[in-house]
């Protein structure tokens, strides 16, 4: 049946992250499907820049999601499809499989590893309600659909899908218990710039090159670039923006490939 198969997928999957995927075995593009504004898919799309690995990014459309009818158990992005047909979900597999060859013992310690946790469990939460507490904001947020849609599609994207997104603002600020949602961000992003310490070099803890933590929490700032929040963040921190420049400097372009 369908979760003796699930089960039977994650076994397989679980194998081959214990076994550490070759470089050779990402060669050819994988394809990803996923939002544009989604923390995890940028969180995946970071990582594939650090890799250097070539994807196929198919935007999904939020209100029908008709790109990812393949997946009949798990209706949520990032999904990655692989070269041979395999299909990985949730965005820390997806990390782990793309940063399979890269996992060393400096990149991924304990600590990189615990405040990746923290940027996917904590911090990325905060970046919907930071840019959906009004329509207007909400249908800046999809603007994007004009450039990944059919006109037609992008007007009800950005137009009910704004609405639905609007309307579940204050859902998803008591879920979280979230009273002032940009104070609320700020908050976390105080505790991360306790961690950028500059004056020994450019990436968190002072370390010269990047760690996973940078990545996830880089991967996760940028879904909301281009907007008012990443606006407000960059202009009011300019510790935090500079560590965020050192990110994109670092980081090679994204491989698209159409």
């Amino acid at each position: 049946d369908d979760a003796k198969k699930r089960k039977s997928i994650k076994r397989m999957m679980s194998k081959l992250l214990r076994r550490g995927l070759s470089s050779a075995a990402l060669v050819e593009p994988l394809t990803l499907y996923s939002y544009k504004i989604c923390p995890f898919c940028n969180k995946v799309k970071a990582a594939a820049r650090y890799a250097e690995i070539a994807i196929k990014n198919v935007e999904v459309n939020p209100l029908t999601k008709s790109e990812i009818s393949f997946s009949k158990n798990h209706r949520k992005v990032p999904i990655l499809v692989m070269a041979d047909g395999n299909i990985v979900t949730e965005s820390d597999r997806i990390v782990d499989m793309v940063l399979s060859t890269k996992m060393d013992s400096t990149f991924a310690s304990a600590e990189a590893k615990k405040w990746a946790d923290w940027a996917s469990k904590d911090l990325a939460v905060y970046m919907y309600p930071n840019i959906t507490r009004s329509f207007t904001e909400c249908r800046s947020a999809l603007a994007y659909a004009d450039e990944s849609f059919s006109p037609l599609q992008a007007f009800l994207i950005k137009n009910i899908g704004a609405l639905g997104m609007s309307m579940a603002h204050g859902s998803i600020k008591k879920k979280y218990n979230i009273s002032d949602e940009r104070t609320a961000l700020f908050e976390k992003l105080d505790i991360w710039e306790n961690q950028i310490l500059e004056e020994s070099g450019p990436f968190r803890a002072g370390n010269q090159f990047p760690d996973l933590a940078d990545l996830t929490v880089f991967g996760v700032l940028t879904s909301v670039h281009g907007l008012s929040a990443h606006n407000e963040i960059m202009s009011s921190r300019p510790k935090l923006a500079k560590w965020y420049n050192n990110m994109n400097s670092y980081l090679p372009p994204l491989s698209l490939i159409n």
